[in-house]
């Protein structure tokens, strides 16, 4: 009986659906069997009348799609949102409305007073759950969007597919990713723009008045919306002039209209809690201004004309575009097709004028409202003039996108009209439209993804985390300090220090008179060009301190170094690193130096953290100036402060690791190259203690595992695989992460087997887990990570290599528990070019060095500088794990050697030890040769040496070297 009753309530709803969807509802009177209100009939289905009403409302299309479509958006900015701190105005919005302060004109109250409650949410950082906002904002405007699309053509599915012209629009994407007022201000526009379009097709003034409150509280989030305000006055009058008229009505729009605008007395509220600050008194302004609390406008004075200003915004925003911008606008108005070109492929236009037209044709009115609120908007941006024009934008390309997703209507019309039957015009609208969209996604997906953007975090984390002074200003264009403000206000990270914008030369030159220490956050922006003239720059890390000229500079490090290293261009007059430490810590390492020569600003310090294997665990380099430092390079006798911070990976075994420094010169094209007699050298160790019990945190790029696999008493939490793909006989490295879930007493070994499609390759020999800390030493819940270089199996062609790991006792073999074996990857090795013949024009040579390789051609060459050109040809015998280096020695006369050239072939890019046997190998070798170099004939000798043990390679006649050629210079 109750399926009987389900049967017939579902018909009924699905009768009724239908005639939504045909734009008319069957009136209860017409139609005995839909009478909602008929109790008999609803006591017959069992059903109470409101369970229809709700079913009818919940789940029609036109608001199921439309829900759909919203969430789908949300899932999109949710999966690209910026996860933490960013810069600017995003990140005045990530703090402030926490500490209700006051933001730059006009204050956006609605938007700060939203702000601080959604700030109460229990999760994430402040930086995370105000960004959140922004995407949950935009979510529901791409929701009501789509619902709007599906009144204007009475196809919910059309406004399913287009709202994602509008969602995948970059610069609503990208606004949607971070804290932001816009997003807010398109879902109370869209949200008013329905409303109205449901008063024309009504005249019920419940649309109105919420549209008018919708409006009002638009308005309170951004002074721009008020441009709107003439357009739906008149939308609404034009379309129902009696009922609009009406005093009861107007009384009710133009309150509802205005009482958000209550919210502005968040204004005079917050400016006089803020007043208790002081006034900073070299500068003149309240130290609210520097704490990043309020703009720089904030006078602790209160006056009704400073508000005025403050509220109605920097050139007045629309009001001023209203008194005065019309005159400007002629000329500005040719920036506007660079403008929007940015925002949409030229392909997309022509779409949008055929939507436009279509929108022109159904509705006259409602097109003209909403076209000339974007031109006026369009007008506004360009006469303020500010540095992101997308963002005031944003309303005149939402209607822009409207026009594109009214196009698919036009487009199923069209089709209808022809009536064509072999393809329905919904199929061939979606084929047509939807992977449209699908590449509009691929398109933008770059551009605006800011999932991985932590480079702000990241960039003043480092510079906070400096032993900077107590009390000291940090300079910079205001939004390059907001961070800094975050900072200090969301986590409390040195709220000591001050924030000084604009840093121009009469803010500096009253900070440095009063004694305070000054350091320069970023660029100058044009403020004080002279500053070098007045002041000496120091590098201090990524800050630039500013001093005196001759000021003594006080290096942070006492520690003195054990050696100065001869050769380098940089005095080292301190150093310090963090020591001890376990692994999941940071550290740094600080070097206070000074230059003996001038040297170039693209010069990089490097830091090597070197096991007692030699495998390097840390690599960290940074550039000695920051790249907006005023001067062209670094001056003879300039001092500084270079900053290295580093992570020690979790899990890293203790022990000393050795501390390497070296000095590079990073080309714009990214190649590099040693500093010129600048060797590396180590002026000490870092101390790691034992990780006692295991913090587990994975590490970038690690996998780790659901239910880790364990051996005997060792479970493998996590590991590393490199990624990048390598060349046959490449070494790859492995990264074991381990915690022992009892003590192992015992030492442990592990052994390992590349595996491919063809089967198991060549097994690795046991070496320890773990060599100077044996397994026998661990104690229970320690986390210790192993360290593995291993070489690929050589061969030809490409392939896909998994790493079988064996755990050994001295017991034999463990066995994984519930498993068969363990295999970790993958890895990708891509074959290298081969070449299996030797060139016709080359001379030959004779020449077999043990069972290594065979030299069988040569090729001399002398450029006019008396550079010599040694081009060897090598044939592979056998596979060798050792990597030798060639030597191309030129004796005179005498037998005395005159000019050389070391180093393993082909510059190092292909090694011995991933020959393949049977290939021929090209060697070139540049001999610089010496100026004041006599005529004469000279002797070119080459061998193979290995550099470990300097031992080398013997020919069958038993001389280390072959006699390759004889050359002569002429005079």
């Amino acid at each position: 009986m109750w399926g009987k009753r389900v049967l017939l309530l579902e018909k009924t709803v699905a009768v009724q659906d239908a005639s939504l969807r045909g734009g008319k509802l069957i009136s209860r009177q017409s139609s005995p069997n839909l009478r909602l209100g008929s109790k008999g009939r609803l006591r017959s289905l069992g059903v109470h009348p409101q369970i229809l009403k709700w079913r009818q409302f919940y789940c029609h299309p036109r608001l199921i799609l439309p829900v759909i479509g919203g969430l789908l958006a949300f899932l999109i900015y949710f999966r690209t949102l910026a996860p933490g701190v960013l810069s600017y105005d995003f990140a005045e919005f990530q703090y402030l409305p926490a500490r209700l302060g006051l933001p730059h004109p006009n204050g956006f109250p609605f938007y700060m007073l939203l702000g601080w409650l959604w700030s109460h949410l229990p999760f994430g950082s402040l930086a995370y759950r105000m960004n959140l906002l922004s995407a949950l904002a935009g979510g529901l405007a791409i929701g009501v969007f789509a619902y709007l699309i599906g009144l204007l053509t009475r196809r919910a599915t059309v406004g399913l597919v287009g709202c994602f012209f509008l969602a995948l629009s970059p610069s609503f994407w990208f606004y949607a990713l971070g804290a932001e007022r816009y997003t807010l201000v398109m879902l109370l526009l869209l949200t008013a723009f329905t409303l109205a379009w449901k008063w024309g097709q009504t005249s019920e003034p419940r649309f109105a008045i919420a549209g008018a409150f919708c409006v009002g509280l638009g308005m309170a989030t951004h002074p721009s919306v008020v441009l709107f305000v003439p357009f739906w006055f008149l939308l609404h009058l034009l379309t129902h002039p009696r009922a609009f008229l009406r005093p009861r009505t107007l009384l009710a729009l133009g309150g509802a209209m205005l009482l958000p605008l209550l919210l502005y007395l968040y204004v005079p509220w917050r400016w006089l809690a803020l007043a208790h600050y002081p006034l900073l008194p070299q500068l003149g302004r309240s130290e609210a201004v520097y704490r990043g609390l309020a703009f720089v406008w904030y006078r602790p004075e209160a006056s009704f004309d400073v508000m005025r200003e403050y509220i109605i915004g920097m050139k007045a925003y629309a009001f001023g575009f209203a008194q005065k911008g019309w005159e400007e606008i002629p000329s500005l108005w040719k920036e506007m097709p660079s403008l929007w070109l940015a925002e949409f492929p030229p392909a997309l236009i022509p779409l949008a004028l055929i939507g436009a037209l279509w929108m022109l044709w159904r509705f006259p009115r409602y097109f003209s409202a909403l076209t000339g609120f974007a031109a006026l908007e369009a007008a506004m941006t360009l006469y303020i003039r500010q540095g992101k024009p997308e963002a005031y934008l944003l309303p005149a390309f939402g209607i822009f996108n409207l026009w594109l997703a009214l196009s698919i209507q036009a487009f199923l019309e069209a089709w209808e009209r022809a009536r064509i039957r072999l393809v329905k015009g919904s199929s061939a609208a979606f084929s047509l439209f939807i992977p449209l969209l699908v590449g509009l996604f691929f398109l933008n997906f770059p551009r605006v993804d800011r999932s991985n953007f932590t480079d702000v975090e990241e960039w003043w984390r480092e510079v906070l985390s400096y032993p900077l002074e107590e009390d000291a200003i940090l300079m910079a264009h205001w939004g390059d300090l907001t961070p800094l403000w975050y900072f200090q206000q969301a986590e409390g990270i040195r709220p000591d220090l001050l924030g000084v914008f604009p840093p121009d030369e009469k803010a500096t030159g009253a900070l440095m008179s009063a004694g305070r220490t000054l350091y320069l956050a970023g660029p100058l922006h044009g403020w004080f060009p002279q500053i070098s003239q007045h002041y000496e720059l120091i590098p201090w890390g990524k800050l630039i301190r500013i001093g005196y000229p001759g000021q003594e500079l006080r290096c942070p490090s006492s520690s003195p170094l054990r050696e100065q290293p001869e050769g380098w261009p940089l005095k080292l007059e301190g150093w310090e690193i963090s020591s001890p430490l376990k692994g999941g810590q940071d550290g740094h390492l600080m070097l206070c130096w000074k230059a003996k020569e001038e040297l170039p600003r693209n010069l990089y310090a490097g830091l090597r953290l070197v096991s007692p294997r030699g495998i390097t665990l840390i690599q960290k380099d940074v550039p000695l100036l920051v790249s907006w430092y005023p001067e062209e390079g670094i001056k003879t006798g300039q001092k500084g402060v270079a900053w290295l911070p580093f992570h020690l990976p979790v899990g890293t075994a203790p022990g000393e690791y050795k501390v390497v420094l070296t000095l590079f010169v990073l080309e714009e094209d990214g190649s590099w190259y040693p500093w010129p007699g600048a060797a590396r050298f180590s002026p000490g160790s870092l101390t790691v203690e034992p990780s006692r019990p295991l913090i587990f945190r994975k590490e970038p790029g690690e996998v780790s595992f659901l239910l880790p696999p364990q051996a005997g008493p060792l479970r493998l939490r996590a590991f590393y695989a490199s990624r990048e793909p390598v060349r046959p006989g490449d070494p790859v490295r492995l990264e074991l992460l381990w915690e022992a879930a009892e003590p192992p007493g015992i030492d442990y070994e592990i052994a390992f087997r590349f595996w491919d499609a063809r089967g198991p390759g060549k097994a690795i020999s046991p070496s320890p887990l773990v060599p100077g800390y044996p397994t026998a030493w661990w104690q229970k819940g320690e986390g210790v990570r192993s360290i593995h270089i291993l070489k690929t199996p050589r061969g030809t062609g490409n392939r896909v290599l998994w790493l079988e790991v064996t755990l050994l006792s001295p017991r034999g073999k463990e066995s994984w528990k519930g498993l068969p074996g363990l295999f970790l990857g993958p890895f990708l090795v891509h074959d290298r070019k081969h070449t299996w013949k030797m060139p016709a024009d080359v001379n030959k040579a004779e020449g077999k060095f043990g069972e290594v390789a065979e030299l069988r051609g040569y090729a001399l060459s002398i450029s006019p500088g008396k550079s010599l050109l040694v081009t060897l040809y090598w044939k592979a015998l056998k596979e060798v794990d050792i990597s030798y280096t060639v030597f191309v020695h030129v004796l005179d006369e005498n037998g005395n050697l005159v000019a050389q050239h070391d180093g393993p072939p082909a510059y190092g890019i292909l090694p011995t030890d991933i020959w393949v046997p049977g290939e021929i190998i090209e060697d070139p070798h540049p001999v610089p040769l010496p100026e004041n170099l006599p005529p004469g004939d000279y002797t070119i000798l080459v061998g193979l040496y290995d550099r470990t043990t300097m031992r080398r390679l013997t020919l069958d006649t038993g001389e280390d070297a072959l006699y390759l050629a004889q050359i002569s210079i002429q005079p």
